[in-house]
């Protein structure tokens, strides 16, 4: 059995608490916080990482370091938390390894990965994924809360597994050795995926799932004589890079964490605006000619005499009615499905409320998939005054085919109304509405650019960051000869003179 160059480790407390477990959670949330930025920085830093052996073939050793040190302190959280309750002593807050904590990850030196190889990683590394997520909670058990409302919770292999370990620990203070070894075999697969997709090593993960606290042994079975050159311990496939010590490095990470974090911050409103400029950019290129921009067709039909749009705030409207010609419009186009004449209006909310009271209506509350859905006003199911013989309206417009309401919108409350012209029952239309809104080219495209600019200072502050923490917690080379020795200094013989 081959090993596998990154090397997953582990070593079980003798005895573990049979309470903590349940509060582990609230514990670690300082490190959830910190890791939710150091691995906004390793997604960043493995894109800069994968442009870099795209075209140079080179993996920097920086971000190598850097990404190997993100997930030597996930391990480690993960371990004494939700992925193996393996130890009470709470992980340390450093990049660094720590030999003497019961999680630790290696990695031996490998060559370096081939330039095609960031083109496909995520594709090939697709059956791993499946798989593990399968074994992480891809089934989930819903229950009802009891107030109308349903909740999943996960129900995969580390999820229950665990269940059953802090279970045991609680009540019987014992913790099954089987369950724990499949556990951190879990553990092991996924970092091994992550290294592969980081492209810490070209090496294509197995697809085996190695148990207990040790890497698979490469020694052969069978006793070996004492002196006897097969005897010793076989070599791993790359020399491990050995440990650098966890002691005072040279030099202040503050200004590293500092850009690490700010430029983390950045991405979320570089996200946004980015998100919003787009939209924008999109909502005006629906605009026609006349820049109006259209709705698909809704099917709206109900057994009551109206159906309404509530609600309709406008504010703003005169400002905009007065200084821009091309902004206000609506337009409302109805056909009738039942060959009555179908009215369409708008008026103001409190008057469509007075000539509907007692009687019931559909209003809208969605749309889906070109449905109307509806909520029902309490209320008899009849006949109402003919809408034609109102003297309320602010626009309104009838048709036994197909009619369009157009109107120039002011500020105010309003309610778009839905009938038969003759007020009876059993309406049923088909409609589409249209606005007219300003050219948003400028608006979008300067927001989508601001949002641009914010992602890349966003993007070379985590790089900036990333690379110093990647060097100052970088291995030294496998290898390496060691410096020759300082001279020394003797003091001279003393003199002698002859007499």
């Amino acid at each position: 059995m081959n090993r596998y160059p990154l090397r997953v480790e582990a070593r079980r407390d003798e005895t573990l608490s049979r309470w903590l477990w349940l509060v582990k959670w609230a514990l670690l949330i300082p490190h959830f916080l910190v890791l939710a930025v150091l691995w906004v920085g390793v997604v960043v830093l493995t894109l800069v990482a994968y442009l870099a052996v795209l075209l140079t073939g080179r993996y920097p050793p920086a971000i190598r370091s850097y990404n190997l040190a993100v997930l030597r302190w996930s391990w480690r959280v993960n371990y004494y938390g939700y992925q193996a309750l393996g130890t009470d002593r709470y992980p340390p807050f450093t990049l660094a390894d720590v030999p003497d904590y019961p999680a630790r990850v290696r990695l031996a030196e490998t060559g370096p990965p081939p330039r095609w190889l960031p083109l496909v990683a995520w594709l090939l590394a697709v059956p791993h994924i499946l798989l593990l997520a399968a074994l992480g909670g891809a089934a989930s058990w819903t229950f009802d809360t009891g107030d109308g409302t349903t909740t999943s919770a996960p129900l995969g292999l580390v999820t229950v597994g665990v269940l059953i370990a802090g279970l045991s620990l609680l009540f019987t203070a014992r913790y099954p050795r089987g369950l724990y070894d499949l556990l951190v075999g879990v553990g092991r697969w996924n970092l091994r995926v992550i290294a592969y997709l980081i492209l810490l090593t070209p090496d294509y993960p197995p697809f085996r799932l190695d148990q207990g606290d040790d890497e698979p042994d490469d020694d052969p079975p069978g006793p070996a004589r004492a002196g006897d050159p097969a005897a010793a311990p076989a070599a791993p496939d790359g020399p491990i890079t050995p440990a650098r010590p966890d002691g005072p490095a040279h030099g202040s990470v503050a200004g590293a964490v500092i850009a690490l974090v700010a430029g983390a911050v950045l991405l979320i409103p570089a996200a946004g605006l980015g998100a919003a400029g787009t939209a924008l950019l999109v909502f005006d290129g629906m605009r026609d000619s006349s820049g109006y921009v259209t709705s698909p067709v809704v099917r709206a039909s109900s057994s009551t005499a109206a159906i309404t749009a509530d609600g309709i705030t406008i504010e703003g409207g005169d400002f905009w009615a007065r200084n821009l010609a091309d902004v206000g419009g609506v337009r409302i186009t109805a056909s009738s499905t039942t060959g009555k004449a179908v009215f369409v209006g708008i008026a103001r909310q409190s008057d469509v409320e007075s000539w509907l009271s007692g009687t019931a209506r559909d209003s809208i509350v969605n749309v889906d998939d070109g449905v109307a859905g509806y909520e029902r006003t309490t209320g008899a199911v009849r006949a109402v005054p003919a809408p034609t013989g109102q003297d309320f309206w602010l626009a309104a417009t009838t048709g036994t085919d197909t009619t369009t309401l157009e109107w120039q919108a002011t500020e105010g409350n309003y309610t778009v109304v839905l009938a038969n012209a003759d007020g009876s029952v059993d309406l049923g239309t088909r409609v589409r509405g249209s606005a007219q809104i300003p050219d948003l080219t400028a608006l979008g495209g300067g927001v989508l650019g601001a949002g641009i600019l914010l992602g890349l200072l966003g993007i070379g502050l985590i790089v900036l960051g990333g690379v110093a923490l990647g060097r100052r917690h970088s291995e030294p080379p496998s290898g390496a000869e060691p410096p020759p020795p300082s001279p020394q200094h003797f003091p001279p013989p003393p003199a002698v003179i002859a007499s």
